[in-house]
């Protein structure tokens, strides 16, 4: 009787967000789906089938926008892994006080929309009057357009998104790595283990749920991004920063594209974005954390 009263109680709490789930997310997602595969026309609806999808798959800006995405997404990922890894740890060592302290500072820049941040590295990197050329021409340096070449560019936008991240990413390995049993460690010491056996055979593997979870997140998050190259970079020099939403910002406001093909592309992006998270699962369901041996 109890386990039935258990059983109505649970399911009452489920049905707000199954409400919301179908109400946000899957009748908008089925109105897209239907729409990439017909057009409104003034003579009524037309049945496109897969004419749209061929189209955009064949787009040589929207294609490149895609592989420089990835690229960019590959970059930023490794990059944040591993220095909030390596930030975490050095949290743990502190003192209780400064790692309080330390926390909220680096947390900070989460608080700040894409856009402030992308102002804020605007003022450091234009090429004129921009703070770090005026340093370089300070010391008898030439400028360089941080926003408008091959090299500095991706930069330009690798460098503020793991600006803007580091503290979320970094709290979340402090809170894993002391969510780790203690006794782990005291027994690795004991056997003789130094701080990369200890790093690897501990440490990692014990936090293999929560590199799946930041992963995910930031995958999904940069395939996504627009506002950073936007206003840094705007996708030049010659479209080699240009990201997929951004070249669909670009491609509505000057009429070049439809608005058949825009929801395309869009479910296109999450396609991908599918494929990779459901990889990256895939990969990961076997394997467990395991603690340290000899």
């Amino acid at each position: 009787m109890r386990k039935n009263v258990d059983n109505k109680s649970a399911y009452l709490m489920l049905i707000p967000t199954i409400v919301l789930l179908i109400t946000f997310v899957y009748i908008p997602l089925s109105m897209a789906l239907f729409r990439s595969f017909f057009e409104s026309t003034p003579e009524g609806t037309q049945f496109l089938g897969f004419q749209t999808f061929i189209q955009t798959i064949t787009n040589e800006y929207f294609m490149k926008s895609i592989w420089t995405v990835l690229k960019l997404s590959i970059t930023i990922t490794l990059t944040q892994l591993v220095i909030s890894f390596l930030f975490a740890n050095a949290l743990v060592k502190v003192n209780k006080k400064l790692s309080v302290i330390s926390r909220t500072l680096i947390y900070l820049p989460n608080l700040i929309s894409g856009i402030v941040v992308a102002v804020i590295f605007t003022l450091l990197t234009t090429f004129n009057g921009g703070i770090i050329n005026s340093l370089l021409e300070s010391i008898g340096g030439s400028p360089i357009a941080f926003n408008n070449d091959y090299f500095w560019s991706p930069l330009s936008i690798i460098i503020p998104t793991i600006w803007i991240g580091f503290g979320y990413f970094s709290l979340v390995m402090y809170a894993g790595i002391i969510n780790i049993p203690k006794t782990y460690f005291e027994a690795a010491e004991v056997d003789g283990a130094s701080f990369l056996q200890k790093m690897f055979y501990i440490t990692i593997p014990m936090m293999k749920n929560y590199f799946i979870l930041l992963v995910v997140t930031m995958i999904v998050v940069n395939l996504q991004m627009f506002e950073i190259p936007m206003i840094m970079t705007n996708g030049q020099p010659a479209n080699t920063t240009l990201t997929p939403v951004l070249y669909l910002i670009h491609s509505r406001s000057n009429g070049n594209i439809s608005d058949t093909e825009i929801t395309t592309a869009a479910i296109l992006i999450m396609i991908i974005i599918i494929i990779i998270n459901s990889s990256i699962f895939y990969l990961f369901k076997n394997k467990k954390g395991r603690k340290w041996e000899m």
